[in-house]
């Protein structure tokens, strides 16, 4: 029985400017190289100035080109914190983000959205990045469950598969409507 619900941020309640930005890069450009910085980045492992440096060597374009590609306007998914209230009157409801800082909670979330959540797990605080399983383990302790009481809600498949991994159900997000029809089917099925 599903008791939890654990949401990302980044491409589920906001657009990804990260994967965005990777969509934009040039030919021939070190996709890989770019995911292990951020990864170390996200993680608290190296700092912005050695993300940002890291970046000019690895895809060759300044500090300043990197910091304006991934300022982009970030837009807030108001329709789905607003099915997440729905969900808090009878589930444990978790924020589970790859974040390199408190940009979350300094201004993405309102304090009326931030206490939706009944946990919030932010990498750069614990030092360890998804698809990482101790950090799957650590959203479902904080709130209270075991890993098969829980589903966690992610853009990127390879998440959601390090979480079944662990003994989550997990939810590749696509969009509301495809969200409420699978998560639906999981939480009513008997």
């Amino acid at each position: 029985m599903i008791k939890a619900v654990i949401f990302d941020c980044f491409g589920v309640l906001t657009t990804d400017t990260w994967l965005a930005f990777l969509d934009n890069l040039p030919g021939g450009a070190n996709i890989e190289a770019a995911h292990d910085l951020h990864r170390a980045y996200n993680a608290g492992l190296i700092s912005n100035t050695e993300f940002l440096e890291g970046m000019q060597k690895t895809i060759g374009q300044t500090p300043p080109q990197v910091e304006d590609k991934l300022a982009n306007e970030t837009v807030k998914n108001t329709a789905l914190l607003d099915y997440i209230c729905e969900l808090k009157k009878d589930y444990k409801i978790g924020l589970l983000s790859n974040v390199a800082n408190s940009w979350i909670t300094d201004a993405l979330l309102t304090t009326e959205e931030q206490a939706l959540f009944d946990s919030m797990i932010f990498s750069y605080q614990v030092g360890m990045t998804k698809p990482d399983p101790r950090i799957f383990i650590l959203a479902c302790q904080r709130l209270g469950v075991s890993t098969d009481e829980a589903v966690l809600v992610d853009d990127i498949e390879r998440y959601c598969n390090a979480a079944k991994a662990e003994g989550l159900q997990a939810i590749p997000y696509q969009n509301l409507h495809q969200l409420k029809q699978q998560l639906e089917k999981l939480l009513y099925s008997i």
